[in-house]
């Protein structure tokens, strides 16, 4: 703890701008940089539903619902997995005066009123899981159970095939000048406001744990059609407010197949450019 208070109060003192250290001025860019690491696009609003299987539609900074999880691709039917194999990785993230990232994907907590520009608060993200769908789940789904309504709406929209979450949070808040601000029941709720359901706790007399998962990241699948039931093309990065599909594939039957996908992703990125 004491070396944790330290290096904050050298990236106060210095501006030091190694991550976790330096104060974090864009949340949209900070999110994105953690994910990216992971070939995810962060969330950039608030998305109460956000697993495997959800149906979206919109931009990347306007995300619209279309479909709750289970209404095309039920977990009674097709399983969920998880890749836990960077669970044990930390980042650590400070924001002036707000919760950065925090108020972005699964909204599980809101900064209180008694929050302002003149406290930092730092955050220890851990825990991170991958949870994903297998792609020949969800073909054989698509070709013996899901139904034409669900099929008729994914030739025009997305779906999400991959998130990324952290299952642990730490909370702490500091003063501008460097120190910590002691949390108890009043304090708490005057930084912190949780939302219903939300698993926390206080661990010690300056922080707070939260163990609720929390979906940061995701990528979009496609499967229209014409795609023959395979989910080859996904959206893991994003360009000028729109996503960017890709071909996923590793072999082609010609050279004409080769040459149409070639003429086929540079009109996306084209599109995406307008």
């Amino acid at each position: 703890m004491k070396r944790q208070f330290f290096t904050f109060l050298i990236c106060i003192i210095f501006g030091l701008g190694a991550t976790g250290c330096k104060v974090e001025k864009d949340p949209v860019s900070a999110l994105n940089g953690l994910v990216k690491e992971y070939g995810f696009i962060g969330f950039q609003n608030p998305m109460e539903e956000a697993g495997p299987g959800t149906l979206i539609a919109g931009r990347p900074t306007a995300v619209s619902y279309v479909a709750h999880h289970n209404d095309c691709f039920p977990e009674d039917n097709i399983v969920r997995h998880y890749d836990e194999s960077n669970i044990n990785r930390t980042y650590q993230y400070v924001f002036k005066g707000n919760l950065g990232f925090l108020t972005s994907g699964t909204p599980l907590i809101s900064a209180g009123f008694g929050l302002s520009k003149e406290h930092m608060v730092h955050i220890d993200l851990s825990g991170i899981v991958i949870e994903y769908m297998s792609s020949i789940d969800v073909s054989d789904w698509y070709v013996e159970g899901l139904g034409d309504t669900c099929k008729n709406y994914l030739d025009q929209v997305g779906f999400i095939i991959q998130s990324i979450r952290t299952d642990n949070l730490k909370l702490q808040v500091y003063t501008k000048g460097g120190s910590k601000i002691g949390l108890d029941p009043v304090t708490v709720g005057q930084f912190f406001q949780f939302n219903m359901g939300v698993n926390w706790s206080q661990i010690d007399q300056y922080t707070i744990e939260v163990t609720t998962p929390k979906y940061i990241g995701y990528q979009l699948g496609r499967l229209r059609k014409q795609d023959d039931s395979m989910v080859l093309y996904r959206a893991m990065t994003t360009k000028k407010d729109k996503y960017i599909f890709e071909a996923i594939g590793l072999f082609w039957d010609d050279e004409e197949e080769l040459i149409d996908q070639q003429e086929e992703d540079i009109y996306v990125y084209q599109d995406a450019e307008r």
